[in-house]
């Protein structure tokens, strides 16, 4: 079989929990169907389980792919296929393939010797129902184990993040391609791919560059262009630091940024637990000026002791960047949005990706939309290291006290 070179590690991983993610067009799935069709060919007794949420899209789908892959690797002779209960079987050693659907999970209690599973397009699927094919691969084989995941990152909010990417105990391979992997993409379906930047930015992140997203048309912050608002300016590059603050117990989201000819560079994030641990974290900046604009809502707020979170920043002599128009106020959150996104449009907000928190805000970013219902941003309840909204939050009490819509002036509180 004619394989992809750049999956090549992938191909040969026996971990049990294999994560293949990314953009659309990477060749993914068809490598996957090349690599257990060998397992297939090479293993006795395999009882290997293709599932898909939906039972009804398998044929379409991963049914058809290996038929297709077993006859372009001139096997056909060799597999009995059953079109009606969806299984193919190897005749010389009785190796199969078994298609089921996640919308029955019941069914799939019942079946046994299970020795591995695909899961295809997971970001369909429940946790729950994972878990329990989890359950199902069992007992003694000669080879090795193995759940296979693959889908495309539609949304950084989902379980497979959490629980895949995020948990620190998770032991899965993970493997990211994208269309620019595949030997084998046609010049014409490439085009389209890259034409995807054109008309939507959600979709081309998603699915050309593989990166986690949102498949959401009610972004907040419309005009942030994941390859075109960069900076490779670091906090050494800055004497003054411009620091956003959103204060929550577990998950205190401080943005840091250097300002040059009015062009805002975001150069640090930092998720401290509550409000005396983000004066300990903001010590690594001793040598620096450091101007602060937290949520001013934190003078009523006590999220650690008798004294308020703001008085904490004030007893620790920083200085407080407040709104002119009432100092107790974070100003009108459309103010704050319509701040950022003017910043946005005119390239002077700029982030230092390669900086793992500052890669957190620009996935809040690409994915903090407005409530269909309310027609408010959205809120999160647990922020625990951070939510999406305490990400723009934090961001926007910065730029829209420095750089306030019209009509709108800010003063400097000093710390005593």
């Amino acid at each position: 079989m004619q394989v992809n070179q750049s999956h090549e590690e992938f191909w040969f991983d026996e971990n049990r929990w294999v994560i293949s993610y990314g953009g659309a067009g990477s060749g993914k799935s068809f490598t996957t169907a090349q690599k257990i069709l060998t397992r297939l060919v090479s293993e006795e007794n395999h009882r290997f389980l293709i599932v898909r949420k939906v039972a009804k899209t398998l044929r379409p789908s991963v049914f058809q792919l290996f038929k297709d892959v077993i006859s372009t690797a001139g096997l056909t002779s060799q597999f009995k296929v059953n079109k009606s209960d969806m299984t193919i079987t190897n005749t010389m050693n009785d190796s199969m393939l078994l298609f089921f659907g996640l919308d029955d999970i019941e069914k799939l209690k019942s079946i046994q010797g299970i020795t591995s599973i695909w899961i295809e397009e997971a970001s369909e699927c429940d946790k729950g129902d994972i878990m329990e094919l989890n359950r199902r691969l069992r007992g003694f084989t000669p080879y090795y184990k193995q759940i296979i995941i693959t889908f495309n990152p539609i949304s950084h909010l989902h379980w497979l993040k959490e629980h895949f990417f995020d948990n620190p105990n998770m032991t899965a391979s993970r493997y990211k391609t994208t269309y620019l992997d595949n030997a084998f993409i046609d010049d014409e379906y490439k085009t389209e791919i890259e034409d995807i930047r054109h008309y939507d930015i959600q979709q081309y992140n998603i699915y050309a560059l593989g990166e986690w997203g949102v498949l959401n048309t009610n972004i907040i912050y419309f005009n942030y262009k994941y390859q075109e608002h960069t900076t490779d300016k670091t906090v050494d590059d800055f004497d003054v630091l411009h620091v956003g603050l959103d204060f929550n117990i577990a998950g205190c989201v401080v943005i840091v940024g250097g300002e040059i000819n009015n062009t805002m560079h975001i150069v640090d994030v930092i998720i401290s637990h509550d409000t005396q641990a983000i004066v300990d974290d903001l010590v690594r900046y001793a040598d620096k000026k450091v101007l602060l604009y937290p949520d001013m809502s934190s003078k009523a707020r006590k999220t650690n002791s008798s004294r308020s979170d703001l008085d904490i920043l004030i007893q620790a002599k920083y200085k407080i960047i407040r709104l002119n128009n009432d100092s107790d106020s974070n100003g009108r959150v459309r103010n704050r949005i319509n701040a950022v996104n003017k910043k946005l449009a005119d390239s002077e907000l700029l982030l230092n990706t390669s900086i793992k928190g500052v890669q957190r805000l620009s996935h809040a970013l690409q994915s903090h939309a407005y409530n269909e219902k309310t027609g408010e941003p959205e809120k999160e309840d647990a922020h625990i290291k951070g939510s999406i909204d305490d990400f723009t939050d934090s961001l926007g009490y910065m730029i829209g006290r420095r750089y306030p819509i019209k009509g709108q002036k800010t003063i400097i509180h000093k710390g005593t």
